[in-house]
């Protein structure tokens, strides 16, 4: 999946001002994010974040600066699903890949409220972006839920231990990815034609498998 970045001055969520009760702590942190930053290709994981947090505060006050807050939870949703890939690859421990598919609803379930925040806006295409990411959000739900905690376990162990049992279930998933890879498309496709509605360029590409290994190490997996 190819997570595009913004072309452009102002690209950023802005993060000036308040928004209902925060921690102090939490005020700080965002009092402190470089007003000045965009997301570029050189975007890494602290500056998703930092997007994600400030879109999580209502504080996007443009189509363009909702595009940028948007992005930042589908990528963080989308770092920790192509970690679980990753620790299939690993062969990681099985309680590490639950830990991991947790953590990918939790993303999900951020995404959604903060989404929701930004309901009444009226900027060019954002109802329709609203519902696609709602989409998007549910296709990798049912991807974790339907398939992917029964799989944790083969998972965590080579190829050649897993049952025929277990090769029928991981078959399941490769076909319900078809499903995801169709939403994922119409996904990408679409910020193209959001942010010619809202008068702005789309860049390049953020790396995503670098903010992966990112995942990978802070989570202590081997």
């Amino acid at each position: 999946m190819k997570r595009v970045y913004l072309a452009g001055v102002a690209a950023t969520v802005l993060l000036l001002g308040s928004c209902g009760d925060r921690s102090s702590e939490l005020s700080d942190a965002l009092n402190d994010i470089d007003m000045s930053d965009i997301l570029t290709e050189d975007a890494g994981t602290d500056d998703i974040h930092d997007a994600a947090a400030g879109f999580a505060e209502g504080l996007s006050g443009t189509g363009q600066e909702y595009f940028s807050g948007l992005l930042a939870e589908v990528i963080e949703v989308d770092v920790k699903f192509k970690e679980v890939e990753r620790m299939d690859e690993m062969d990681a421990e099985t309680d590490k890949i639950n830990e991991t598919l947790d953590a990918t609803l939790e993303k999900i379930e951020e995404g959604r409220k903060a989404i929701a925040l930004y309901e009444d806006k009226t900027w060019p295409k954002r109802a329709e972006f609203h519902t696609l990411t709602e989409e998007w959000f549910a296709a990798v739900e049912d991807l974790v839920n339907d398939h992917l905690y029964d799989l944790a376990d083969p998972m965590s162990r080579p190829e050649d231990t897993w049952t025929d049992e277990e090769w029928t279930a991981y078959e399941n998933y490769e076909e319900a990815l078809m499903a995801y890879y169709e939403v994922d498309t119409r996904w990408v496709e679409f910020q193209y034609e959001y942010a010619d509605a809202n008068g702005f360029e789309i860049g390049g590409t953020i790396d995503e498998d670098a903010m992966v290994d990112d995942a990978i190490d802070a989570d202590g997996v081997e």
